[in-house]
C-alpha cells in the first residue's frame, strides 16, 4: 500500500523537529564554550534551510539567534541593525502564530538588545536621566507574559533584566530588589544561570556600599555559579570584578591572579572589549608599582581597542589614566 502525501509530510515535520532542536543545542554549546563565530554561522544558514518549513521551527532558531547576538554584542559593539532584524523577525512570527512564550522571549531580547545599546553608547555606567525607557518597556511586558505562562526561568531573567535598568539610573535599591526576586525564584526552582547574574549585582551593589567583604563573597559565588553552568563568555566580566574587589581590599596578588585569568579567556574567545578592562587594571596595578613605562603601554592598547569598538565609556577610563600618567 502506497504510503500517503500526509504521513511523508508528517514525517519531514518530525525530522525537522529533531534537526532545529540539535541546531539549536549545538549553537547553544557552541556559545557557551565561547566560540560565537561557530554558532552565529550555524544558526545563519540553517536560517534558510528552514525558512520554507514553517514558523514555529523558524521562530526557534531566530529566538536561539537572538539570544547569542544580544551577547555577543556587549563585547563587540557591532551591527545593531542585525541584531534588532533578527529579534523584531521573531516577534513578529511569534505574534503571528500566538506563541504566547515566543513573544514573551521575543520581548525579553528586544529588551535587552536597547539596554545593551543604550549602555555601549553612554559615557558612564550610571545615568541619572530617564534613559532605558524602551529597555524597561520591553522587559515589563516580557514580565507580564511569563507570569501569565508560569514560566519561572523567565520570570526569574525579567526580574533581574529589570533590575538592571533601575541599577543604570542610579536607582539602586529598586534594583536590588528585582535582583533578590529573580535570584530567589531561580534558587527555588533551580534555575542555574538565573542565579549567577543577581550574586554578581550584588556585589557590584554590595561595593557601592562600601561592604568590600560581603562584596568579595558575592563575587565568588557568581564565579562559582558561572563555572558550574559551563557559561564562558561572560566569565571574563566575572574576574574583572574579583580583581576590582581584591584591588580594593589590598590584595594585589588575588587581583593580579584573575586580571590575568580575565585578560587569557578574554583574548581564547576574542572578546577585545574585555581585553581593553583587562589592559587598564594592569595598568592600574603596574602605576601602584611605579612602573609607569608599562602601565602606559597598557593603558595605550586598551585606547586603540576602545577607539575601534568605538565604546566611549572604555575610551574615556583609558584617557583618564594617560591624562593621571602624563600629569606633572
Amino acid at each position: 500500500m502506497m504510503r500517503s502525501s500526509e504521513d511523508a509530510y508528517a514525517e519531514l515535520d518530525r525530522y525537522y523537529t529533531i534537526a532545529v532542536d540539535s541546531i539549536c543545542k549545538i549553537a547553544g554549546v557552541y556559545h557557551a564554550l565561547g566560540k560565537a563565530a561557530d554558532a552565529r554561522s550555524l544558526l545563519h544558514h540553517s536560517l534558510q534551510l528552514v525558512e520554507g518549513s514553517g514558523k514555529r521551527l523558524l521562530l526557534k532558531l531566530l529566538l536561539q539567534y537572538g539570544k547569542i547576538l544580544v551577547i555577543e554584542y556587549v563585547y563587540t559593539n557591532q551591527d545593531a541593525d542585525g541584531m534588532f532584524s533578527v529579534i523584531t523577525k521573531a516577534k513578529r512570527i511569534a505574534e503571528e502564530i500566538d506563541d504566547r512564550r515566543g513573544i514573551a522571549d521575543a520581548l525579553s531580547l528586544l529588551g535587552a538588545a536597547h539596554y545593551f545599546v543604550t549602555l555601549n553608547n553612554s559615557m558612564a555606567a550610571a545615568d541619572s536621566q530617564q534613559n532605558y525607557d524602551e529597555a524597561l518597556a520591553c522587559q515589563l511586558q516580557a514580565l507580564e507574559h511569563r507570569k501569565a505562562l508560569d514560566d519561572t526561568r523567565g520570570i526569574s531573567e525579567s526580574n533581574f533584566l529589570i533590575g538592571n535598568v533601575y541599577e543604570r539610573r542610579q536607582q539602586g535599591d529598586t534594583a536590588v530588589e528585582y535582583y533578590k526576586k529573580a535570584w530567589e525564584i531561580a534558587d527555588q526552582y533551580g534555575h542555574l544561570n538565573e542565579k549567577t547574574e543577581p550574586a554578581r549585582h550584588f556585589a557590584y551593589y554590595a561595593v557601592m556600599k562600601g561592604n568590600l567583604n560581603q562584596a568579595l563573597s558575592y563575587a565568588l559565588e557568581a564565579l562559582s555559579l558561572r563555572e558550574e553552568s559551563g557559561f564562558r563568555p561572560y566569565l571574563p566580566l566575572d574576574h574583572l570584578l574579583l580583581s576590582d574587589i581584591y584591588i580594593k581590599l589590598g590584595d594585589e596578588a588575588n587581583a593580579l591572579i584573575h586580571t590575568q585569568r580575565a585578560y587569557v579567556l578574554a583574548e581564547e574567545m576574542g572578546y577585545k572589549r574585555a581585553l581593553a578592562s583587562a589592559l587598564i587594571s594592569l595598568g592600574d596595578m603596574q602605576v601602584d608599582r611605579k612602573e609607569e613605562k608599562q602601565a602606559k603601554a597598557n593603558y595605550e592598547k586598551a585606547l586603540d581597542i576602545a577607539q575601534e569598538l568605538r565604546l566611549p565609556m572604555s575610551i574615556a577610563r583609558a584617557n583618564e589614566r594617560l591624562e593621571r600618567l602624563a600629569a606633572p
